[in-house]
């Protein structure tokens, strides 16, 4: 399930880890990446901006283990030639990360550049991608973020405690973007020294525990995660928005 691409820079060994291990615990009981968005599932739309880049080699999915023989035949019938493998998660996020990241280390031991996404964020663009590969070369690590809007409270058992400065506060994203040797020994580090046990949200968080500088670029407002029944329905708009003419 290779592919090949004309030789460049930034073509040049760089794979992508979709997880979508999750279990959807705020849905209601509705698997958020097996729900239908105007017709096609929220997996579906997220893995093909991956298969259509031309800056991505490879592509390996991280499924719940439950899920394993569908996410294999959804690769055969949308004819996702670069998913390279499709590997269960694990109990937290950082798990699933790490199967991934082996999976591709055993498929490509000299993968130079790894784009890491959450399979629910169907709204990632090619600008994403480029975006984040060019600023990784120039950091090796990096996450796309968006400046925070909204005034932001610090809360102590309902009663605000502080005002918190917005002009320093950015939400975070994926896709996030590393040299490929460094996350993954990162996450090799983090379970030889036991704290894979921890709940860690994201790899960004991940390298600056264990003391690498992580850059932003970037990303979009658009680009959101579906978590919830209202984000369902903020991504059908989205979607009627992306279609209007």
């Amino acid at each position: 399930m290779n592919s090949t691409f004309p030789t460049s820079r930034m073509q040049d060994k760089s794979a992508a880890v979709i997880v979508a291990a999750g279990v959807s615990r705020r849905m209601k009981g509705r698997d958020k990446l097996w729900t239908p968005l105007s017709g096609r599932m929220v997996l579906s739309r997220t893995v093909s901006v991956f298969q259509a880049s031309s800056l991505i080699n490879t592509i390996i999915l991280v499924i719940s283990a439950e899920r394993l023989s569908e996410a294999m035949a959804l690769c055969r019938n949308e004819r996702w030639y670069k998913v390279a493998a499709v590997v269960p998660g694990g109990i937290h996020r950082q798990d699933s990360v790490r199967h991934g990241l082996d999976a591709l280390a055993e498929i490509s031991p000299t993968c130079r550049w790894v784009t890491i996404h959450d399979g629910a964020r169907p709204f990632v663009t090619p600008t994403n991608l480029e975006d984040g590969l060019k600023a990784a070369m120039e950091h090796q690590a990096v996450t796309a973020a968006v400046p925070v809007k909204d005034t932001i409270k610090e809360v102590q058992q309902g009663i605000i405690a502080s005002t918190l400065e917005r002009t320093r506060l950015w939400m975070v994203q994926t896709p996030q973007v590393f040299s490929f040797p460094l996350i993954y020994q990162a996450h090799q580090l983090m379970r030889q020294s036991g704290h894979d046990q921890e709940d860690i949200t994201d790899d960004a968080t991940l390298l600056t525990r264990l003391g690498h500088q992580v850059n932003i670029f970037l990303g979009s407002y658009t680009n959101i995660k579906i978590t919830t029944q209202e984000d369902l329905l903020l991504a059908e708009a989205l979607l009627q928005g992306f279609a209007a003419p």
